[in-house]
């Protein structure tokens, strides 16, 4: 989690990706289905929502926070998929959403070559990704343009280093990651000229095939102002952006801040999911201590226990 940012500069353009094929082909295959429903509608039965709902991929429900999701998970008794953070020279960790963050500058992972070190931890997180069964979404170097990445280059750089990293990955024939491109909620509501701006870090439709980022409700906390908003106010700026590049939106993190209406704010939080799942791949809710005076994310009372229950038990939502 990041929550201050600083000013680089911008580039970006798009070139084909297997995701791009994929919906392509998922789309004549639907356009082809839709007409033979057409000529057969009088001879068959209507499809039901509910059956048209249950044709839908479940959203994947999860949570990031280490050890506080194995304890989450064994109390709303189901399995939670987990967001995990590994480092790029490290061992790369289990989980559904994973995240590896960079020890070097991102020019230096775009100028990585064959024989490199930088080069050969790139290629070994890729065999170790596909050697998993299932998909795995990956994330390179989350919230870019966030404190957190100071001293790691330019927009530009990030750019380049992104579309390196996703290219060692095809080479190497890795097929079942989905390349999630992670930025703070606020990169999408800053104005189009500041260096912050999300378009500005955004590596091209053909790199990416998930846009991800925060939805906090911070309240009186960190950088809150007092208002409580809703998960649905939260994401509105990321999910508006996902949808313009035809992309799913994932929360890597959401959280709200600790307070009597928690637990109806993620009711609320679950119809709005619900409203929005033909766009929404995934959420982790950040079950985690922070460091911010005053914050609390971790879901502890009963009530709240039981909100998040009701959300991971919906056949709506799976792992």
């Amino acid at each position: 989690m990041s929550t201050s940012y600083r000013r680089r500069g911008d580039s970006e353009s798009p070139r084909p990706s297997r995701l791009v094929r994929r919906q392509l082909i998922v789309a004549a295959c639907s356009l082809a289905l839709a007409a033979m429903t057409a000529t057969t509608a009088s001879a068959s039965p209507a499809i039901t929502s509910a059956t048209a709902v249950a044709s839908q991929s479940p959203i994947i429900l999860g949570a990031s926070g280490g050890s506080q999701v194995n304890i989450l998970q064994s109390k709303v008794g189901t399995e939670l998929a987990q967001h995990s953070f590994g480092q790029l020279q490290g061992k790369v960790p289990p989980g559904r959403l994973v995240n590896m963050s960079p020890n070097v500058s991102w020019r230096t992972i775009a100028a990585a070559h064959s024989g490199s070190s930088v080069y050969a931890d790139i290629a070994r997180w890729a065999d170790t990704l596909k050697s998993r069964p299932g998909v795995t979404l990956f994330t390179f170097s989350h919230e870019p343009e966030g404190s957190s990445s100071d001293g790691l280059g330019s927009s530009s750089e990030f750019i380049a280093a992104y579309r390196r990293v996703h290219d060692i990955f095809e080479s190497r024939g890795v097929s079942n990651v989905e390349y999630t491109w992670n930025m703070t909620s606020n990169s999408f509501r800053v104005s189009s000229g500041d260096d912050r701006s999300a378009p500005k870090w955004y590596p091209g439709d053909g790199y990416v095939d998930n846009v991800a980022s925060a939805a906090y409700n911070w309240y009186n906390c960190g950088e809150g102002k007092g208002q409580w908003l809703s998960l649905a106010d939260r994401a509105a700026a990321p999910l508006a952006f996902a949808k313009s590049h035809g992309k799913p939106l994932v929360l890597a993190e959401w959280a709200s801040q600790k307070d009597p209406r928690r637990a109806q704010w993620l009711r609320e939080a679950r119809q709005w999911f619900l409203a929005n799942r033909a766009a929404i791949r995934a959420a982790f809710y950040y079950q985690s201590p922070t460091p911010r005076p005053g914050c609390s994310w971790l879901l502890t009372s009963s009530e709240e226990i039981s909100a998040f229950a009701e959300m991971a038990r919906d056949p709506n939502f799976g792992t």
